[in-house]
């Protein structure tokens, strides 16, 4: 029998004046070390990410995220249980405004919610778009 994760989807905008690649350094070694994967994005100031992993792992990982300054605005979309990862992996996609390989991320994107829930596809989708 499988062990369940719970899979939280949330929003946030980044406050003014924060270094992003100092966010996405953190969270890459602090995910790895609580055993959390999932699906980060960031555009126009905003955060779309899905965390997953064991119970206890999300619900620290989300506390601190809450309690950090950089993020504002903090929206929760989904908080649910899954028998099995649906993103077993740790990615950061940020969006440049006039980047040449905008098509490029777009698809490596799509790939990566293949499998993902209607949802969750069409939010990314959305923000991708914007």
């Amino acid at each position: 029998m499988s062990t369940p994760f719970r899979q939280l989807f949330y929003t946030s905008r980044c406050a003014s004046g924060v270094d992003v690649d100092q966010i996405v350094q953190q969270s890459r070694h602090n995910n790895a070390v609580d055993g959390i994967t999932g699906l980060l994005w960031y555009k126009d100031g905003m955060f779309l990410q899905v965390i997953e992993g064991p119970q206890s792992s999300v619900a620290a990982t989300y506390a601190r995220i809450a309690n950090d300054p950089r993020h504002e605005s903090l929206i929760i979309l989904s908080d649910r249980r899954v028998e099995a990862r649906e993103f077993g992996y740790w990615s950061m996609e940020r969006a440049q405004d006039g980047s040449a390989d905008t098509d490029a991320l777009l698809a490596r994107l799509e790939r990566r919610l293949t499998n993902a829930p209607e949802a969750v596809r069409q939010a990314f989708t959305a923000a991708a778009n914007r």
